[in-house]
């Protein structure tokens, strides 16, 4: 069975996700202390994180979708400062912008580009992710065919409209996909309970959940994913 479609995971797939996310909220909340000190003054970071948390159980329409989640958060902390209808939306156009620019701040694993380079020759590649990170930021857009987000599914990863929906949007089948990440739940039982083979990258040696079918296989550096393939 031919193998036409590379899907990639992005956090800690292609790069280290939580010192991004830690750096990107620190800047954000330096931000808000020099131009909206009201917001700092009234939260930290911990604090603002706890209230986005609060808001996805209480938004579960949008819990799917970080992006519209986030300028949802700074709409209410707007409020909260009782902006008006123009300072709110300039608020959230300025923060929500700083956010997404720190974000994509990435700092890619070693192997990513060399890997992805080798083997778009010989495969289609793309992306799906349950985050709002931008290939096309970061500077990988044309390394990939196209992004998939849990935003354009309307759902997160491992449920299975994320891998179905992307199957019947690129007219593909499952027996030619494979799909790599480094989350047990969200990646590969995602990706199997859409009946599509997972490759587990497990650079941190983690153990495999007791709980969960073992994976198809395991890698711990990206760039034995060409010698895997050939042999697949």
């Amino acid at each position: 069975m031919a193998i036409k479609l590379l899907t990639f995971d992005l956090d800690d797939t292609l790069w280290p996700c939580m010192a991004t996310i830690m750096q990107t909220e620190r800047r954000l909340h330096e931000w808000f202390a020099e131009h909206h000190p009201g917001v700092s003054d009234l939260y930290s970071i911990e604090q603002l994180r706890e209230k986005r948390r609060q808001l996805a159980e209480q938004h579960q329409h949008i819990a799917h979708d970080l992006t519209a989640l986030r300028k949802k958060s700074f709409s209410l902390l707007s409020r909260e400062m009782n902006y008006s209808t123009e300072q709110e939306e300039q608020f959230i156009l300025d923060a929500f912008e700083l956010y997404i620019s720190e974000r994509n701040k990435v700092s890619l694993y070693q192997d990513v580009i060399p890997t992805l380079e080798r083997l778009k020759p010989h495969y289609r590649l793309g992306a799906v992710t349950n985050g709002n990170a931008d290939i096309y930021r970061i500077g990988l857009g044309h390394l990939f065919e196209f992004s998939w987000s849990a935003a354009d599914a309307g759902q997160q990863k491992p449920h299975p409209t994320v891998f179905n929906s992307l199957l019947s949007k690129h007219q593909i089948k499952t027996h030619e996909v494979i799909h790599i990440g480094d989350d047990p739940i969200s990646d590969i039982k995602g990706a199997r309970q859409s009946n599509i083979r997972a490759i587990w990258l497990n650079r941190n040696h983690t153990p495999w959940p007791e709980a969960l079918e073992p994976p198809l296989i395991e890698i711990d550096q990206l760039n034995q994913l060409p010698e895997i393939l050939k042999r697949l």
